[in-house]
């Protein structure tokens, strides 16, 4: 329980200094993805010169992930405008996903708390479009779409631990 409410306390307080310095917490978050795809690109690079002897056109294949793994971590590592438009375009194919499903749960399914569900999707979908463009449109939104969500997670966690909620 102890270690839910902590949780719930750094998610918050994460959080509010996101929110409270964008620019600072949006570059802090690009490192990683950063780093993560550069090691990615190493790893195929090495992995495509390794197995160059067994075949060489799945070896050009990773050497090529590896080059373009290098490629975008080394274009992302502190690209905030970069990070902003791949969030946003993440935002953006969920959105659509959810609204095309939830329009078609709608028109297809017949009990209604199937169709309930469907009309739900459909508007997630929508507040998820709308995130993906306000995501695009400054990253200053991006920061305050993470902060706030993690604030609200944080106080979900908090709560649900404080009333011994498993």
């Amino acid at each position: 329980m102890e270690n839910k409410i902590t949780v719930g306390i750094l998610a918050i307080i994460f959080g509010i200094l996101i929110i409270s310095f964008p620019y600072i917490s949006l570059f802090a978050l690009t490192i990683i993805p950063g780093i993560i795809i550069l090691i990615l690109g190493i790893y195929f690079l090495i992995a495509g010169a390794d197995m160059w002897s067994f075949t060489k056109i799945g070896s050009i294949v990773y050497i090529i992930i590896g080059f373009l793994g290098l490629l975008l971590g080394l274009m992302l590592f502190g690209n905030v405008p970069l990070f902003s438009f791949l969030v946003a375009l993440y935002f953006y194919i969920s959105g659509f996903m959810l609204l095309f499903a939830g329009l078609t749960g709608i028109f297809t399914r017949s009990a209604a708390m199937s169709r309930a569900s469907a009309t739900l999707m459909l508007i997630l979908g929508i507040i998820t479009v709308v995130l993906g463009y306000f995501a695009l449109l400054s990253p200053s939104y991006l920061a305050i779409i993470l902060g706030l969500s993690l604030v609200i997670e944080g106080i979900a966690i908090a709560v649900e631990a404080y009333r011994g909620e498993e």
